[in-house]
């Protein structure tokens, strides 16, 4: 029973008053949003596009929108551009299933080094 009261007092608002503050929306995380970027590469003719799903400080998991690089590609240094904010990091893979990679940032976002398409 007392896991029952604890579980209402929570989703009531009992516990914020509780504790002495009362819930504001910076406490609560902001939606994701999705953005695009291009994958660039030496080995690479061209950027490939791609929808960069979730972005962290040190990490980040993207999805190629088209699957028609070689697996070896990935074995090299990449760079992970972000079209809204105009600003590129290396990258290498860390994890990849089907067009879907997971990269691991090894360096801060800077502005980048060859022109991207719009």
């Amino acid at each position: 029973m007392a896991l029952w009261k604890t579980l209402v007092s929570s989703l009531s608002g009992d516990a914020a008053a509780a504790s002495g503050r009362a819930l504001k929306p910076q406490d609560f995380r902001g939606p994701r949003r999705m953005r695009e970027g291009f994958l660039w590469s030496e080995s690479l003719i061209m950027p490939r596009p791609c929808t960069i799903r979730d972005m962290s400080p040190l990490t980040a998991q993207i999805v190629l929108w088209h699957d028609d690089i070689k697996p070896q590609v990935f074995a090299r240094p990449l760079k992970l551009y972000v079209s809204s904010d105009r600003q590129e990091a290396d990258c290498p893979v860390t994890g990849r299933a089907n067009n879907v990679l997971s990269l691991r940032l090894t360096s801060a976002f800077r502005a980048p080094t060859r022109a991207y398409p719009s």
